[in-house]
C-alpha cells in the first residue's frame, strides 16, 4: 500500500476506533465501498418515495403498503431458503442485485408512461432495502471470523453511513426535477454497486482460503423460520428487531400525518417541494448524526460496555421519546425523537444486529438472517399497520400512537435484556483483562 494511502487508511482507522490488521484493507476497502454505494442509491430512492406515496394516496395508504411488503416477504422467504440450499448462498447476492437493477428501470419506464407508480414503488423498496442489505451483512457474518466482524464491523458500516449523507444530499439538491430522473442515477449507483458486488465476492473467496474459519460443515437444510423458531437465540433476535420495526414504522406514520397535515395548510402548488423538500433535509440530518455516531462512537461502546450493553440504548430512547411526544405531539419534537431514533438504529443498533450473527452457523446467516432482516422486519411493519387501520376507525390522534410505542418500546427493553443474557452473546464479549491474551493470539493465528 502507498505510503500515503497507508496513513490515510490509519487515520481513519484511529478516527473509527476499529483494527485493521495488514492484509485486511483490500477486503474492508471493498465492504466499505460496496455499502456506501448501496446505502447512497437507497436513500436517494426513499427521498423521493414520500412525495409519491404521500401525494397518491396519504400516510394511511403508506401505512398499508408497508403491511403489503410483509404479506409478499412471507412467500419470498421460503422461496430464498430453498434457493440458498440449491446454489452456493453467496452468490445470490450478485443475482439478486442485478434482478433489482432491472426493477428500478421498470420504474422508470412505467412513470415515463404516465402510469402511477407511488403505491407500488413503496412496496418494492421496502423489500429492496431488507432484502439488499441483508444479503449484503450475510456476506459479510459469513466471509469474517468472530474476532474480525467484532474488529471491522465498525469500519465497514461507516461505508453505509456516509453513503447515506451522499445520497441525501443529491436527492435534496435534484429534487427539484422529476422523481423518475433521480431513480435513473439511483439506477446507475446500482450497476456500479452490482459490478462491486461481483468483485467483492472473488475477493472474499480468497479471504476464505487466507485465514479458514474451521472445517467445512455440514448443510442445515431446514428453512429459515424453522432456524429462528427452533433456536431461542435467533427467535431473541427476531423478536427485537420485530419490535424494533414495530416501533419504528409507527413513528415513521406519526411523523408523516403531522408532515402531511402541515403539507395541507399550503397552497395545492407548493405541496409537493414542501414534502420533498423537508424528507430530503430530515434524512440528511438523520444521515450526518449516523455518521458521527458510527465513526467515533461504536468501535468505542463495543469495547467499553460490549455488545450486549449497547443492545439497551435503543429501546431505552425510543421509551422515553415517545413518552415525551404523547405528552407534547409536535412536529419539532417527533421529527428530533425520528433523527436520533434512525440514526441510532442505523448506526449502533445496525452494527450490533450483525455483529449478532458472528457465532452462528453459516445456514443461520444466510437463511435465518434473511427470515429476520426481511420477514420479521416487515411484520413489525404489519403489526404497526393494523394498529393504523384500528385507529384511522376509532379517530385516534397521533398522542394515542405515541403512547402505543411506550408500551411497545417497554417490551422491546425486556427482549433486550433476555438477548443480553444469552450464551452466545457471552461469546462475542472479551473481558478486559484477557482483551490483550487474546488478541496476541489472534495475531499469531
Amino acid at each position: 500500500m502507498p505510503r500515503i494511502l497507508q496513513r490515510a487508511s490509519r487515520t481513519v482507522e484511529r478516527l473509527v476506533g476499529a483494527e485493521v490488521r495488514d492484509g485486511e484493507w483490500h477486503l474492508v476497502g471493498l465492504f466499505f465501498a460496496n455499502l456506501f454505494l448501496l446505502l447512497a442509491a437507497y436513500y436517494i430512492l426513499k427521498v423521493i418515495r414520500e412525495p409519491l406515496i404521500l401525494l397518491e394516496g396519504g400516510a394511511v395508504e403508506r401505512s398499508y403498503a408497508r403491511g403489503l411488503q410483509a404479506v409478499l416477504l412471507l412467500m419470498l422467504v421460503p422461496a430464498y431458503g430453498l434457493l440458498a440450499n440449491r446454489f452456493e448462498p453467496a452468490k445470490l447476492v450478485k443475482w439478486i442485485m442485478g434482478v433489482f437493477v432491472l426493477c428500478v428501470g421498470g420504474f422508470v419506464v412505467l412513470g415515463q408512461l404516465g402510469v402511477h407508480v407511488g403505491f407500488a414503488f413503496f412496496v418494492w423498496l421496502g423489500i429492496f432495502s431488507t432484502v439488499a442489505i441483508a444479503q449484503f451483512w450475510s456476506l459479510a457474518t459469513d466471509v469474517m471470523t468472530e474476532a474480525e466482524g467484532k474488529r471491522l464491523f465498525p469500519m465497514v458500516a461507516a461505508g453505509g453511513t456516509l453513503g447515506g449523507i451522499f445520497g441525501a444530499q443529491i436527492a435534496a439538491r435534484l429534487i427539484d426535477g422529476h422523481p423518475h430522473q433521480l431513480m435513473l442515477v439511483a439506477a446507475s449507483i446500482l450497476v456500479s454497486c452490482a459490478l462491486l458486488t461481483h468483485i467483492t465476492y472473488g475477493a472474499a473467496a480468497a479471504h476464505r482460503v487466507r485465514v479458514p474459519d474451521g472445517p467445512p460443515k455440514e448443510r442445515d437444510r431446514r428453512g429459515g423460520f424453522s432456524l429462528v423458531l427452533q433456536d431461542r437465540y435467533l427467535l431473541l433476535i427476531a423478536l427485537s428487531v420485530l419490535l424494533l420495526n414495530f416501533v419504528n414504522t409507527t413513528g415513521d406514520f406519526v411523523l408523516a400525518q403531522l408532515v402531511n397535515a402541515k403539507a395541507h395548510t399550503l397552497p395545492i402548488a407548493e405541496r409537493q417541494h414542501y414534502i420533498a423538500a423537508f424528507y430530503g433535509d430530515f434524512q440528511t440530518f438523520i444521515s450526518v448524526l449516523t455518521s458521527v455516531v458510527q465513526i467515533l462512537v461504536v468501535a468505542r461502546a463495543f469495547k467499553l460496555i460490549g455488545i450486549g450493553s449497547s443492545l439497551l440504548f435503543l429501546p431505552v430512547f425510543a421509551l422515553a421519546g415517545y413518552a415525551t411526544s404523547a405528552l407534547l405531539p409536535l412536529l419539532g419534537l417527533v421529527a428530533t425523537v425520528k433523527v436520533v431514533e434512525n440514526s441510532t438504529d442505523y448506526s449502533l443498533q445496525n452494527t450490533v444486529q450483525q455483529a449478532l450473527f458472528l457465532p452462528t452457523s453459516r445456514d443461520a446467516k444466510y437463511k435465518a438472517k434473511a427470515a429476520i432482516d426481511t420477514l420479521f422486519v416487515r411484520l413489525g411493519d404489519l403489526g404497526s399497520t393494523a394498529v393504523v387501520f384500528v385507529g384511522a376507525l376509532l379517530g385516534f390522534s397521533v398522542a394515542h400512537y405515541a403512547l402505543l410505542n411506550v408500551i411497545m418500546s417497554a417490551a422491546w427493553v425486556i427482549v433486550a435484556l433476555r438477548l443480553r443474557k444469552t450464551t452466545l452473546i457471552s461469546k462475542l464479549e472479551v473481558p478486559r483483562a484477557g482483551r490483550a491474551a487474546n488478541e496476541v493470539v489472534a495475531r499469531r493465528a
